[in-house]
């Protein structure tokens, strides 16, 4: 039985590394637009469904800061895709709205290309096998079922640093650190 599951954990790093390198093939071929899941292209996924939203409720939708978005948001300004513009009935809240050229990219699905492989039953059953091995995955490691994938630094647990300036791990250093429990 150990093989079997040596075997299953190579073939899921194996689909890992290349759902990885399709990424980046898809970012080198079509720009950050490629893919809707992340960056710009998530921004513009969500603008598909809800043509003009308020900063402050694409910044919630995205789980992201107002200064994040911003960076985002200039770059989808600046090369077209989209406007902002005060709002009318709240001047202190701005409306981010889809652009024709935004309303008209075209983004690739990568779900179809990637599991059309599978019959409908098949891609059922293959969701139902990952919803189990994810929630064990999530007990096993104190991640909120369901959370948002945070990056690779931040498993969203506890971790060893507290988080410094921007939320981010704060390494020890200097001759003054020692450990809470060594007091």
């Amino acid at each position: 039985m150990n093989d079997t599951y040596t075997e299953l954990y190579e073939k899921l790093s194996r689909l890992e590394w290349l759902l990885h390198r399709q990424h980046l093939r898809s970012h080198a071929e079509h720009g950050p637009l490629g893919d809707p899941t992340r960056g710009q292209g998530r921004v513009l996924a969500i603008l598909k469904m809800k043509p003009e939203i308020s900063m402050k409720d694409l910044s919630y939708l995205l789980a992201i800061r107002h200064q994040s978005l911003n960076e985002l948001l200039n770059k989808l300004e600046r090369n077209g895709f989209i406007t902002r513009i005060p709002s009318e009935t709240d001047k202190r809240s701005v409306l981010v709205c889809l652009t024709e050229k935004g309303k008209n990219e075209q983004y690739l699905d990568m779900g179809s290309e990637i599991f059309g492989c599978l019959s409908a039953e098949e891609q059922a059953l293959f969701g139902e096998y990952l919803d189990r091995v994810i929630a064990v995955l999530e007990e096993r490691l104190g991640v909120t079922p369901g959370a948002e994938i945070a990056p690779p630094y931040d498993d969203g647990g506890p971790g060893p640093f507290p988080p410094g300036p921007g939320g981010f791990p704060q390494p020890p250093h200097g001759p003054h650190f020692h450990k809470p429990d060594e007091e």
